[in-house]
């Protein structure tokens, strides 16, 4: 069977298993994978079961599917394969699979005769204090005393209390040096998985242990474990493929929201009718839960199997404030990954879109409508402008004055667009389109529309005093409104979201007939805005493309 493991923003691990023949991954409930992620269109993707394999598909999304990094439109997934569909991240996993995992190497064993046990056991709360490890971090904080008295005991010669505390300052040493690496590491790793196995071995510099593991609940009820990093002392474990851990301790730890600390297991009266804990003959195993908001996200469990080696109270301590410090890194770890991909993500649509759309996509502040950058039929208004005579000025310039002559251009004429809240479709050689309606309709749409022409003229004519003389230019300004279908067209390698429909053809066709600095728009616009600005009635006028006469207004102010 394979299965897709997901990391959600605030650090929850899922294992989804694909079941059917064809699974559809989206945010719409109705899903076979539902994502709650405003990046994630509705209908995203889907994995389809064929005798060649899982074959993963895009449904032409608006940000697009990817599998290890590349754009895909299909593509087959192995054992290990990164999936991310918008900021969402997904990895394929497939049972059997002879890569090296947690997962693999890790095997829960159930007990059904488990009691909860009758000796009382240390309560690990995140309002509780962590006792013997807070004591140590206060013996961190006076570090003058500390020189001090390590200084007289080298000059006195240690008896045997001293060699005892000199052996607590060692240590204490290196669990401040564990402090400092994690918070080091959360800025220094960008995958949560290699973060966590990081963790581990910090762990095991400071407590010495036989193996560990970390694992991680999911589910809607956090009912299922999902080991993530497993970790051998030493090279001698490094061959034994599988350990059998005992759920006992697990869920004791999980289920009554408790630290568990056992010296010699076999004899304890808390795990009593624990038969993996018998046959497995542990001498002495710690449990700590990972607490985040109030909930157990998972556990850090250490073991050990050498009879002169069993864990203290000030172990279970000592783990206690590490696990605190490892749930808030997962917290801040996803967060950052999540302010990392929005971040990209703003980018690139900084170059089409205004600041409050940008907003909307990326915080989703139309929860009640379908996603707002879904395919789909809505009124939009459609701005075309060109630079006249473009082409003979060309030959007059060199090549590289008229690239830094159009930048210049295109930079006035975007931020004028973007000014009134409109959308940069697209640039078309010297021109430009322009739509506003999508990806949120809004009522005055036509009017914020004319606005953005006219302060495009404006700008124009600040634009031409600046320059000399025998470089300027004017421009034709064409204006329509009509329904349209605003969508995804492309491939998923190059997707442009853009409006089509014949309002858009239509303007072009006015923008094609403007005179200098002209603003023409047709009959629906000006029902829209009539009595708004300053327009003139042109008259009847064919277009290319039709074959009856259309009705044309001039905006003047």
């Amino acid at each position: 069977m394979a299965y897709l493991y997901t990391v959600t923003r605030d650090g929850r691990i899922s294992n989804i298993p694909i079941t059917k023949q064809k699974t559809t991954i989206g945010r719409s409930k109705n899903s076979d994978i539902s994502l709650s992620d405003n990046t994630v269109s509705r209908h995203h993707a889907e994995i389809t079961k064929t005798p060649e394999g899982y074959l993963l598909t895009d449904q032409g999304s608006y940000n697009g599917t990817r599998a290890n990094g590349v754009p895909i439109e299909t593509a087959y997934l192995k054992h290990g394969d990164r999936i991310q569909l918008g900021l969402a991240k997904l990895t394929f996993k497939e049972e059997g699979s002879t890569a090296h995992e947690a997962a693999n190497s890790l095997v829960l064993t159930t007990d059904e005769d488990y009691e909860s046990g009758v000796q009382q056991i240390l309560k690990s709360s995140p309002l509780e204090s962590h006792g013997g490890s807070e004591e140590l971090l206060l013996q961190i904080r006076d570090s003058k005393e500390i020189r001090t008295r390590e200084n007289n005991l080298v000059q006195a010669g240690a008896d045997k209390d001293s060699q005892e505390y000199l052996a607590r300052l060692a240590r204490t040493n290196r669990v401040l040096f564990v402090l400092y690496e994690l918070s080091q590491q959360l800025n220094q790793l960008y995958d949560l998985q290699e973060l966590l196995r990081k963790i581990l071995d910090l762990i095991f510099m400071v407590i010495d242990a036989d193996y560990g593991f970390l694992i991680l609940t999911s589910g809607h009820k956090g009912d299922e474990l999902i080991p993530v990093v497993v970790k051998h002392k030493g090279d001698r474990m490094t061959g034994q493929r599988e350990i059998r851990a005992s759920r006992t301790l697990i869920d004791k730890v999980i289920h009554d929201k408790v630290a568990l600390l056992t010296s010699n297991a076999m004899a304890d009266s808390r795990l009593d009718g624990a038969q993996s804990v018998m046959l497995r003959q542990i001498r002495s195993a710690i449990c700590v839960p990972l607490w985040q908001k109030g909930q157990i996200i998972g556990v850090i469990q250490l073991e050990s199997v050498r009879l002169d080696n069993q864990f203290t109270q000030d172990d279970l301590e000592l783990l206690k404030a590490i696990g605190s410090q490892t749930a808030m890194v997962i917290e801040q770890a996803a967060l950052n990954e999540q302010i990392r991909e929005e971040e990209r993500m703003r980018s690139r649509l900084e170059r089409f879109h205004s600041p409050q759309i940008i907003e909307m996509i990326l915080k989703g502040g139309q929860e009640t409508k379908e996603d707002i950058m879904e395919p789909k039929e809505l009124t939009a208004t459609i701005l075309f402008t060109d630079i006249i005579g473009f082409t003979h000025l060309a030959e007059t310039m060199p090549a590289r004055e008229v690239n830094i002559l159009l930048n210049r251009y295109f930079s006035r004429m975007t931020d004028a667009i973007f000014s009134h809240d409109g959308t940069l479709d697209k640039y078309i050689g010297d021109g430009m389109m322009a739509v506003f309606g999508p990806p949120v309709e809004k009522r005055d749409d036509a009017e914020r529309c004319i606005q953005a022409a006219l302060e495009i003229r404006r700008q124009l004519s600040n634009m031409m005093q600046e320059i000399s003389e025998e470089r300027r230019f004017d421009i034709r300004i064409g204006i329509n409104t009509g329904r349209v279908v605003a969508g995804n067209i492309g491939s998923p390698k190059r997707m442009d979201y853009t409006v089509i429909g014949d309002p858009v053809n239509m303007a072009s066709r006015l923008e094609s007939i403007a005179g200098p600095n002209q603003i023409l728009i047709g009959e629906e616009t000006f029902r829209r805005v009539k009595g708004k600005f300053k327009i003139q009635r042109v008259g009847a006028k064919k277009v290319r493309g039709k074959s009856s006469e259309i009705m044309v207004y001039e905006v003047l102010g």
